[in-house]
């Protein structure tokens, strides 16, 4: 599908290391068994699969558990309105059913739609016993926390309503700050691969902090601005970033997603561009339209060595989240 004449840029059924997939959400089962069996073409055979409440016990009764370690998903909407209540049953559930890692997303799309007129905190005083919770039950946290600079600039210049990028990342290092000893990943390469300097700062000041891959589109249009910082930042943080790609696969009854054929290019699309990007040093299109990027975006390859790209890959997730 995304072959060229070049063997390395045949990237399907090549894998040089196994693949863990750190950030994958699971809306349902209906197309899943398609997606597990189409992904190990590009060396994936784990995934954290992020869902709801149900997720785990309904996909365990139908066999489809295997090599899934399964993330749920807190609500925003709880956070947003403060409804410690209702945060702390949901952890209370989670680990009820033994899920280890919660998902939040609290960037500023979740506002987007409500009426708040001010910016949302993450470190927020009201939400202490939350985290509390969390770290007494020695869980991981997924945390989306901010979006790309370029949406600030565009979508969210409303500063009285979204601050700015920066007052989120603050809050965010002062609730690392404040708890810890719990483990959080920070998703989208802690929502700064626009500014390596101080998302490093944020890992040397934080030692319970990871990051992930996903966004495919994100990563390799900041990163490959300038191929040589971002690799040398890579392999010097090499032991705290985890593989994702930020993937779903399609519990909607859309036309667009109706297409066998669509499902697997967007699958494979993202995993070809992220292993030609990590792996190689090849330069080649975007497979797939950027729409926060005028101009089509390029993969410009890293060309990690591998055991960064065996730790980003697998190692490093299976020493996080596997029991």
């Amino acid at each position: 599908m995304f072959s060229s004449s070049n063997p390395l840029l045949n990237l399907e059924n090549n894998p040089p290391f196994k693949i863990f997939d750190s950030h994958v959400h699971i809306w349902g089962h209906r197309y899943l068994n398609e997606y597990l069996g189409y992904i190990k073409r590009f060396g994936v055979d784990r995934i954290l699969g992020i869902g709801g409440q149900e997720l785990k016990s309904k996909l365990e009764s139908r066999g489809l558990a295997e090599n899934i370690i399964f993330c749920y998903y807190l609500s925003s909407y709880d956070f947003l309105k403060f409804k410690v209540n209702n945060l702390q049953k949901s952890i209370d559930e989670a680990h009820a059913k033994e899920i280890r890692v919660l998902k939040i997303f609290v960037g500023p799309m979740f506002q987007f739609f409500t009426r708040n007129k001010n910016p949302f905190r993450i470190n927020h005083t009201r939400l202490e016993s939350v985290y509390s919770k969390i770290e007494d039950y020695d869980m991981t946290i997924l945390i989306h926390v901010a979006d790309p600079d370029i949406s600030y600039k565009k979508k969210y210049k409303n500063k009285k309503k979204y601050g700015s990028k920066e007052d989120r990342i603050n809050d965010f290092s002062d609730l690392l700050g404040n708890f810890p000893k719990i483990t959080m990943i920070s998703a989208h390469f802690g929502c700064l691969p626009e500014n390596l300097t101080r998302l490093g700062e944020l890992l040397d000041r934080h030692p319970q902090l990871f990051i992930d891959t996903a966004s495919t589109r994100w990563m390799i249009r900041e990163l490959g601005k300038n191929a040589t910082k971002s690799k040398e930042w890579l392999e010097n943080y090499q032991d705290r970033i985890l593989f994702g790609s930020d993937l779903g696969n399609f519990e909607f009854n859309l036309k667009f997603f109706i297409s066998k054929q669509r499902r697997k290019y967007y699958w494979g699309s993202r995993y070809w561009s992220q292993r030609l990007f990590w792996e190689t040093a090849h330069q080649a299109p975007l497979p797939f339209k950027d729409k926060d990027n005028s101009e089509w975006t390029q993969i410009k390859g890293l060309n990690l060595t591998r055991s960064t790209l065996e730790k980003i890959y697998y190692k490093n997730a299976q020493g996080l989240l596997e029991d």
